[in-house]
């Protein structure tokens, strides 16, 4: 299941106001509170809201638009016997849908590395130091050679 990102929608409370409706549009932009068209009205969505000043989107609306773009909001508080104020107007962009999965992956596993140098641990300076020692170990124990000078001892 992918991570979709929610939005909060909040406004300021007005004290006369005993709830408010809240409006949404995409192809409807809302520039003028005066010239607002309200419910009913082909591409606005609303949402009446109670004893909260806030919405989180799109838990507690689910009509809510899901196609990404720019909305328009609108917040009107509205009074016991219905008559509301105008519109307070927000913008904003939502994208409810997250992108696609990656197609392709894996796991690999890398080469050690000595702590600090960031050469890999078998890399062929540190092998070529091991087969030298080596060797160097098998002619000092080799006893037919008992007295032969090895350098710096």
């Amino acid at each position: 299941m992918p991570l979709i990102r929610k939005r909060r929608i909040w406004w300021d409370p007005v004290p006369e106001a005993t709830g408010y409706v809240v409006y949404v549009s995409q192809d409807r932009p809302i520039n003028d509170p005066a010239r607002f068209s309200r419910a009913n009205t082909p591409g606005v969505l609303s949402r009446s809201v109670t004893k909260k000043t806030e919405l989180i989107i799109p838990d507690e609306w689910p009509e809510f638009p899901t196609q990404p773009g720019t909305y328009t909001i609108a917040i009107a508080a509205e009074d016991h016997v219905g008559n509301q104020s105008d519109p307070f107007l927000l913008s904003g962009l939502f994208k409810f849908v997250a992108p696609p999965s990656p197609s392709r992956g894996g796991i690999e596993t890398l080469p050690l590395e000595h702590p600090g140098s960031g050469a890999p641990a078998h890399s062929s300076t540190r092998q070529g130091r091991m087969i030298i020692q080596t060797g160097l170990e098998e002619v000092r124990n080799n006893k037919e050679l008992k007295d032969a000078y090895f350098g710096s001892e």
